[in-house]
């Protein structure tokens, strides 16, 4: 496997998650009150995870070429 490989993989990853994101964004309107709260930390910890997956990808993105 190259770090190109790899890279997609991290780059795939955080795609799904995004997905993940953008539907429980999309039932926030119906949600009830006091599952929001709750969504919102959900949303928010996906987000970080999101932004690991596409810093981790670029990182290993510059190191393209090289197999391990």
């Amino acid at each position: 496997m190259t770090y190109s490989q790899w890279a997609q993989e991290y780059f795939d990853n955080a795609d799904r998650i995004k997905g993940n994101i953008n539907a429980i964004k999309q039932q926030l309107p119906t949600a009830p009150v006091g599952e929001l709260k709750e969504m919102n930390f959900r949303i928010s910890v996906l987000y970080q995870m999101y932004l690991d997956c596409v810093n981790i990808g670029n990182t290993l993105k510059k190191r393209k070429g090289i197999a391990f």
